[in-house]
């Protein structure tokens, strides 16, 4: 496949399963009604899933057509890209990203099988997911990302502050 084709569908499925989970965010974000809630949280599950579908095709992009299915070139490529950044020559950051990938592949599952209130019946839970998936994004973004994307990031990370402290809470009731 042609590289150019084969960076831009890497680059731009995983830039989709940010949206997506910015759409996730941006919706819960801010108090509704209870009669409301429900539809928030149906179209937060959608996006939250669509996103996790787009972040397993930036995954098999990537091993695809960058690391020929190795788990060793991707843990290489991951060593060279981390020194670049903080000069240290690590690429164990690849089993973050496994431990990532499974993490939203269960909760995607969970959420679908436990009913569309599963992620707000604890806060703890709500935010430990969000935290969970922000810092990878964040570090992601450092070692393989533009810099621009970390200003970009903290825009957004104002707006839905801004848009929670206007609104009062975030959705997740319980």
């Amino acid at each position: 496949m042609n590289l150019d084709i084969a960076e831009s569908l890497t680059r731009w499925s995983v830039r989709l399963a940010i949206a997506c989970y910015l759409a996730r965010v941006l919706g819960e974000v801010g108090g509704v009604s209870i009669e409301k809630r429900m539809a928030v949280w149906q179209k937060s599950r959608r996006y939250w899933s669509a996103g996790c579908v787009f972040y397993l095709i930036h995954v098999a992009c990537a091993f695809g057509f960058f690391h020929q299915w190795s788990h060793q070139n991707a843990y290489q490529h991951t060593a060279i890209e981390t020194a670049a950044v903080t000069g240290v020559h690590w690429g164990g950051g690849i089993y973050l990203n496994y431990l990532f990938t499974l993490f939203w592949v269960s909760e995607v599952l969970l959420w679908w099988f436990y009913g569309i209130d599963f992620p707000y019946r604890s806060r703890c839970y709500f935010w430990t997911t969000h935290f969970v998936f922000a810092t990878m994004v964040v570090n992601a973004t450092v070692v393989f990302g533009p810099p621009y994307w970390l200003g970009i990031a903290g825009l957004v990370l104002i707006l839905i502050g801004l848009r929670y402290w206007q609104r009062g809470r975030i959705v997740s009731g319980r």
